[in-house]
């Protein structure tokens, strides 16, 4: 019995040991600094790509009081695929996003589609660094005082600052 529970526990060991980290949560904090709650769940899809999942919601800007709900969601492809193990290294992101809130009694819908270039570190302990880059076309519509207006687009820039945990 002592031997087969031994050889169980080290089954686990190595079978822990040996996968990789396949799952990401993490936040950017400097939004919350901000009044932006926001979190990403990111998931490996395969030996070069993973695929990212977010939310956030945004009470204040600068001191106004805002109402703001988003949620996106992007591909990564990874460039270093072949020298460093998915999620880490340098990655190209196609992305989309939308979100809905209003300020005072300005109602608006934003859509955002876009791109991204960066890395994301990944230690051994779990912890993750991100830092992203890129253009985003995007579409605003909304309303003020019941008063709907045309929606109108443009290219803003996008970024990603983010810490979190792998596993």
């Amino acid at each position: 019995m002592r031997k087969v529970f031994f050889t169980l526990l080290a089954l686990i060991g190595f079978m822990t040991v040996a996968s990789a980290q396949t799952q990401v949560i993490k936040t950017n904090p400097l939004a919350l600094a901000f009044g932006n709650f926001n979190v990403t769940y990111e998931r490996v899809l395969n030996e070069k790509s993973t695929i990212n999942l977010s939310a956030n919601y945004q009470y204040r800007l600068f001191g106004v009081d805002v109402n703001s709900f988003g949620v996106g969601a992007g591909w990564r492809y990874f460039f270093t695929h072949e020298k460093k193990d998915v999620p880490a290294g340098f990655y190209l992101q196609p992305q989309v996003g939308v979100n809905f809130g209003n300020v005072g009694d300005f109602n608006y819908t934003a859509i955002g589609i876009g791109a991204e270039i960066g890395y994301q570190w990944v230690w051994d302990s779990g912890f993750v660094l991100d830092l992203g880059v890129g253009p985003q076309y995007t579409i605003l519509s909304g309303s003020y005082e019941d008063i709907g207006f045309d929606s109108d687009g443009g290219v803003l820039p996008t970024a990603t600052l983010a810490i979190g945990y792998a596993w």
